[in-house]
C-alpha cells in the first residue's frame, strides 16, 4: 500500500524493559518542525510520567546527512532539561530495525498516516497489539492526498482499534463528521507551541530597528495543502495595493526553497528557504506581515507563532479553524483578492497608515479551552486510557 507498510510486521518480539516507543517518519535537522516538535513532546510526557523507556523508530530510508546518532543530538538539543545528566534517547533507523528487539508490552506511538497504517499492517501480523498504540493525529490527512488508494488508507486508519489522541478540537470535529469515528474529548489536546522561540522572536523585534515592512510568506510549494500558487497571486496583489498607497514592501518567504518570483510592480517575492527552528523564530521577529495558508481543519502552527510573537498574521478560514483565534490574525477567504488586500491593510496598519490600532496583548492560545486541553493534562489521561491501572509519576 506505501513504501512503509511492512517495515513493522516483522519486528521481533523479546525481554526488554518497559518502553514507549514513538514511530514517525524521521527527525532530521532542517525538517524537525511543529508536528515532529509536539509528537516528541507526547512521547517524553508519555515516557515520564509512566516510568518507561523511550525509544524512536525512524520509518523513512535514512536521508544523506542523516543518522541515528544525530537524530538522537536533535532530540536532545529540542528537550535539553529532559536529556541533562542522562545519555541520548535510543534511535532506530529504518535499516535497523529487522535487528530491534521490541517488548510484547510496549506502548507504540504513531504520528502519521503511514506509521499508522505500519502500525495496523503489524498488529494484523500479530506482533503488535492495538489497545497499545497511542495514534497521534495532528490532521485530518486523508486530505492531503486525491481520492485514490493513499486516500482510501489514510481513512482506513482512524478505524484500526488505535487509542486516537488529537491535536485541537477543529481537527476533532472533522475526524467525527468525515470519518464518522469516536473522539474522546478528554484526549484532544490544544496546540503545543514553542513558548520559548516566541518570546526569542518577541525580543528580536522589540530591539528591531528596521522602518521598511517586511512580508513574510510561508511557502511550501511541494504542499498542495499550503497552497503556494494561490499565496504567490495574492502578494501580487497585495503589492500593487501597497505600491498605489505609496508603500514600497520587502517580500520574502520561508518553508522550501523556490525561484524567486517576479510580482507584477517591481517587487519580487525572495526564497528564504528552509530555515531551520532557530533561524524560523528570529526571522519571525524581523517580520511584521505573516501571509500563511493551510487548507486543512488544523489550527496551524506558523500563523500561531507569529501572532503571539506581535506580528500581523493573515491566513485562511477553513469551517472556522482559524477565525478568531487571535486578535492578530485576520481569517479571510481563500482567494486573491480578499487575501491581497488583507495583507496590504496589515502593511498599511503597520505603518500607521490606518486607523487600526496594533495587535492586542499576545493571547496564550494554547490555554484556549475551545481548542482543547493542555497536553499534560491529556497525557495523564490518555496513560490511564491505554493502561488502566498504571501509577503516573
Amino acid at each position: 500500500m506505501t513504501d512503509r507498510s511492512l517495515v513493522l510486521a516483522g519486528i521481533e518480539v523479546g525481554e526488554r524493559h518497559p518502553e514507549v516507543v514513538l514511530v514517525i517518519d524521521e527527525v532530521r535537522r532542517g525538517a524537525a518542525f511543529a508536528g515532529v516538535q509536539t509528537a516528541l513532546a507526547a512521547a517524553i510526557g508519555y515516557a515520564d510520567r509512566t516510568g518507561r523507556d523511550l525509544r524512536v523508530v525512524m520509518t523513512r530510508s535514512t536521508s544523506r546527512g542523516n543518522s541515528a546518532e544525530r537524530a538522537a543530538a536533535l532530540i536532545a538539543e529540542r528537550f535539553p532539561g529532559r536529556f541533562a545528566g542522562r545519555g541520548p534517547v535510543e534511535v532506530v533507523t529504518r535499516e535497523s530495525i529487522p535487528a530491534a528487539v521490541f517488548a510484547a508490552d510496549t506502548v507504540w506511538i504513531a504520528t502519521y498516516w503511514k506509521t499508522a497504517h505500519a502500525l495496523d499492517v503489524a498488529a494484523r501480523a500479530g506482533v503488535v497489539d492495538p489497545r497499545r498504540v497511542v495514534y497521534l493525529v495532528q490532521d485530518h490527512e486523508p486530505g492531503f492526498q486525491p481520492w485514490s488508494t493513499a486516500f482510501a488508507v489514510a481513512s482506513s486508519t482512524y478505524r484500526a482499534g488505535f487509542t486516537l489522541c488529537v491535536n485541537s478540537e477543529p481537527v476533532a470535529a472533522a475526524l467525527r463528521q468525515t470519518e464518522g469515528v469516536a473522539v474522546a474529548s478528554g484526549l484532544v489536546f490544544a496546540p503545543e507551541l514553542d513558548r520559548a522561540g516566541i518570546d526569542r522572536a518577541a525580543a528580536v523585534r522589540a530591539a528591531s530597528t528596521r522602518t521598511a515592512a517586511r512580508v513574510l510568506f510561508y511557502a511550501r510549494p511541494s504542499k498542495p495543502r499550503n497552497m503556494y500558487v494561490l499565496g504567490v497571486a495574492a502578494l501580487a496583489a497585495a503589492a500593487a495595493q501597497l505600491r498605489d498607497a505609496g508603500v514600497i514592501a520587502e517580500f520574502v518567504s520561508a518553508g522550501e526553497q523556490h525561484e524567486a518570483v517576479e510580482l507584477g510592480t517591481g517587487d519580487v517575492l525572495r526564497s528564504l528557504g528552509t530555515l531551520d527552528w532557530n533561524s524560523y523564530f528570529e526571522v519571525l521577529g524581523e517580520t511584521d506581515v505573516v501571509l500563511s495558508l493551510q487548507q486543512s481543519p488544523h489550527p496551524s502552527h506558523p500563523p500561531l507563532d507569529a501572532a503571539e510573537s506581535g506580528a500581523r498574521v493573515v491566513t485562511n478560514d477553513l469551517g472556522g479553524a482559524r477565525a478568531g483565534l487571535h486578535p492578530g490574525i485576520d481569517a479571510v477567504p481563500a482567494d486573491p483578492a480578499t487575501l491581497g488586500t488583507a495583507v496590504a491593510r496589515a502593511v498599511l496598519a503597520g505603518l500607521g497608515m490606518t486607523s487600526e490600532g496594533a495587535p492586542a496583548a499576545a493571547e496564550r492560545v494554547a490555554s484556549r479551552s475551545d481548542l482543547g486541553r493542555p497536553l499534560t493534562d491529556v497525557l495523564d489521561e490518555l496513560a490511564m486510557s491505554v493502561e488502566p491501572g498504571v501509577r503516573l509519576r
